[in-house]
């Protein structure tokens, strides 16, 4: 006499979360940052990047997503930069080692659209070898102060600059309208 089982459940099963954080909430309050870990963290304002599963910014109350994948590639998550009106928003990720770039996102309706940011940078003299971006803050919307560290080539040392770029609102257009050198403290 023969037996057969059958599962109705599949073999595997999907990693669940075991703590969700809402972080960095749009002003109007109308988005977040949702940051899934494996298990509670031992302090959930510094989160240990291993148990970081998924950070994603999602609509609320309903915290469905709106956009995915927003974490550095060593996994940590990035701050958010808001607009005032909440329809500007940029954060900055580590793509690798020697390099940092920034997004910037705008609003329409419900949806954020994403603003190419190939050229968010100021054109300096020598080799790079590292470049880091990083957003500070929106002076008004449509309007972003960044940061900027290079590091050269050859032990020719490093600079720092502060940017400002405007995005035009129907484009998305990236224009850099001032750059100053920080003097380096040596």
């Amino acid at each position: 006499m023969g037996l057969l089982l059958v599962s109705t459940q599949p073999f595997y099963a999907q990693e669940s979360s075991g703590f969700e954080k809402i972080a960095d909430v749009s002003p109007d309050g109308k988005f977040g940052l949702r940051i899934s870990c494996s298990s509670e963290p031992a302090d959930s304002n510094n989160i240990d990047p291993d148990l970081i599963t998924a950070v994603e910014l999602v609509s609320l109350p309903s915290k469905s997503s709106v956009i995915k994948g927003v974490q550095n590639y060593s996994g940590s998550v990035p701050d958010l930069i808001w607009s005032k009106d909440a329809n500007w928003l940029a954060y900055s990720l580590s793509s690798g080692p020697r390099v940092t770039d920034t997004y910037v996102y705008h609003r329409s309706g419900d949806d954020f659209v994403r603003l190419p940011t190939d050229d968010l940078h100021v054109d300096v003299k020598g080799d790079v070898r590292n470049e880091y971006v990083k957003a500070i803050r929106w002076v008004k919307p449509g309007v972003l102060s960044l940061k900027q560290f290079d590091i050269f080539r050859g032990g020719s040392g490093d600079a720092t600059y502060q940017f400002t770029a405007k995005f035009e609102d129907k484009t998305g257009k990236l224009q850099i309208t001032s750059k100053k050198k920080i003097p380096s403290k040596e």
